[in-house]
């Protein structure tokens, strides 16, 4: 079995991953299981899981990790929660547990993580509980770096953590230093947060909607907007923290700002937040690149979630390489304390980079056979399954995926995601109607390959993004190949650029689609049921065909098709 490392993280999007003899071996998010989309609370079922995956017992753990040294960690259903949202303004007395969250509450974590723990058998493990913007700076370091003896600029950005909602360091040879730290009370992770719950969306899950609404704004309208929000949080003297304009924090500001955007329509308020954004944060990049002399950026944090502004950094003329860490919200935090703590005891040279997101449960023959028994559903074992979902997407088909190792985070990369044509113009249509149900202004994305990225995207540097993480300008003529899968306003696109000799199958399909069809791209979309999380197992995939107007589902080494069916 070897020694076991359980990393944690509880509260919103909670999470587990374990490593076995210092490898990341598995990754699950507690909504995966649960059925809960962004769960809050401890993550006891991915604690389970990651102890079934390896075979282990909870006796066998002896080093837990957690991400974060302070925070709430006991489960708050969603509807509690936004009640207590909707009522946060309104009481003003409520501004001391900020205090409260700066003081970090000393003892009270760990003093419930340990109860919890008991609970789930693990008695005898010793507890590490890492800083909350160490562990986003560490994921995003060990995890992404490509030259462990390189220095790198590893930036921090989210809601807050630990007191703190932004950090600038630097990391070379395992060593971090710290250059500059902001507190949470000057927070853009939270200016959206309550963008987000005043535009009637979910705080820590639907961010990404205002995003996507943006690029139908008038550019004027949008600079009104970013102008207002300029005079309420901008960079210090250093240029290297945020800093309000306000006495109160930028939370306790928001009905204040909220009356100097009345009566402007909700597409420039979202467009101008994505300007004010962007431009805020790439001049924080530009001076902590001039402060420390690194042009190799590395992020994470909940806030680089954004992929426009991911877009931004990396083509900023100081920066010569970014990547921002894969789903790196909250739910990367114990994959952070991992590698902090690997690097801390074995050396950081023994810490190996994220070769890819799949790191959840695989779907075995047994798992798709009893997923099927006693359904109704026809389940097929062609010759080369990757010809066959090829034929049926060139054919106009829609197929969901569920085959091999589902992906960590908040992203479908092909293992668990609906593949469809995007150069039918009417799939958006169909699938919204078949299954996602998404609002009516939201893109999908597209798969593509590297080696015909040329073709679609523009991107000079050759940028990777095998995790969907950045945001490209599509070729002119793009549109013809992939109008489904890009941004009907602006025309770009939040690929996933997949490897032509990536082994997990995806790449596989994309290269029969292309000898079919001449193109080398397809509609990526995740596995899922309207207001639920991606499909983890053989039965979860099964359901959501079910439960949905889906015809076809590729089930590992299966074709499974509904009694009458047009596959």
């Amino acid at each position: 079995m070897g020694d076991l490392l359980l990393g944690i993280h509880g509260g919103a999007n909670a999470t587990a991953a374990i490593a076995v003899d210092g490898h990341l071996t598995h990754c699950v998010q507690e909504e995966r299981l649960t059925g809960i989309k962004g769960y809050m609370g401890f993550p006891h079922h991915a604690v389970a899981a990651c102890l079934h995956a390896v075979g282990a017992d909870p006796g066998d753990v002896t080093e837990v990790v957690y991400g974060s040294r302070s925070g709430p960690v006991d489960h708050c259903p969603r509807d509690e929660w936004l009640r207590r949202l909707a009522a946060f303004h309104r009481q003003p007395a409520l501004a001391d547990s900020e205090d409260h969250l700066l003081a970090a509450a000393p003892g009270a974590l760990p003093q419930r993580v340990t109860e919890l723990l008991r609970r789930d058998g693990l008695t005898g493990a010793r507890v590490t509980y890492v800083d909350h913007h160490t562990a986003h700076g560490a994921a995003a370091y060990y995890g992404l770096r490509t030259d462990p003896d390189r220095p790198y600029l590893v930036l921090t950005c989210d809601g807050f953590g630990d007191g703190a909602c932004a950090t600038v360091s630097t990391w070379t040879a395992g060593h971090r230093t710290e250059i500059a730290r902001t507190d949470m009370r000057n927070s853009i992770g939270l200016l959206w947060f309550w963008f987000t719950h005043a535009a009637g969306f979910t705080p820590h899950e639907d961010e990404y909607k205002l995003m996507g609404m943006a690029p139908y704004a008038r550019p004027d309208r949008a600079r009104q907007v970013a102008d207002i929000l300029h005079t309420y949080l901008r960079l210090d003297p250093t240029g290297l923290r945020l800093h309000r304009t306000t006495t109160v924090s930028i939370e306790r500001a928001w009905p204040d700002i909220e009356q100097h955007l009345r009566g402007r329509r909700f597409d420039d308020l979202f467009a101008g937040l994505q300007l004010f954004t962007e431009h805020l944060l790439t001049r924080w990049v530009r001076n902590a690149v001039t402060a420390t002399g690194i042009r190799d950026v590395l992020a994470g944090g909940g806030v680089f979630m954004n992929i426009k502004l991911n877009q931004r950094i990396a083509a900023l003329d100081c920066v010569d390489t970014f990547a921002a860490f894969p789903s790196c919200g909250d739910e990367s935090l114990p994959l952070g304390a991992v590698y902090h703590h690997l690097a801390a005891t074995q050396g950081h040279h023994s810490v190996r980079p994220l070769t890819d997101c799949y790191l959840g449960d695989d779907i075995t023959r047994d798992d798709a056979q009893q997923a099927v028994a006693g359904t109704g559903l026809h389940l097929h074992e062609p010759g080369r399954i990757e010809d066959v979902v090829a034929g049926l997407l060139a054919d106009g088909q829609i197929v969901a995926r569920c085959a091999g190792r589902m992906e960590y985070g908040a992203r479908a990369l092909g293992n668990r995601s609906i593949l469809a044509n995007p150069a039918d113009a009417d799939i958006p249509r169909r699938l919204n109607q078949l299954i996602k149900q998404r609002d009516f202004w939201m893109p999908f994305a597209p798969a593509l390959l590297r080696s015909h990225q040329h073709r679609y995207i523009r991107n000079p540097d050759g940028l990777r993004s095998p995790h969907m993480m950045l945001g490209f300008d599509t070729q002119p003529d793009a549109a013809t190949d992939m109008i489904a899968a890009i941004h009907p306003a602006d025309l770009s696109c939040r690929p996933q650029i997949v490897d032509d000799d990536n082994a997990t199958g995806l790449a596989a399909i994309l290269r029969a689609y292309h000898t079919r069809t001449g193109r080398a791209v397809l509609l990526n979309t995740s596995l899922n049921l309207h207001g639920h999380p991606i499909a983890r197992t053989a039965a979860d995939a099964v359901t959501v065909l079910l439960r949905s107007d889906l015809a076809c589902l590729q089930l590992g080494p299966y074709l499974v098709t509904k009694p009458v069916s047009t596959c």
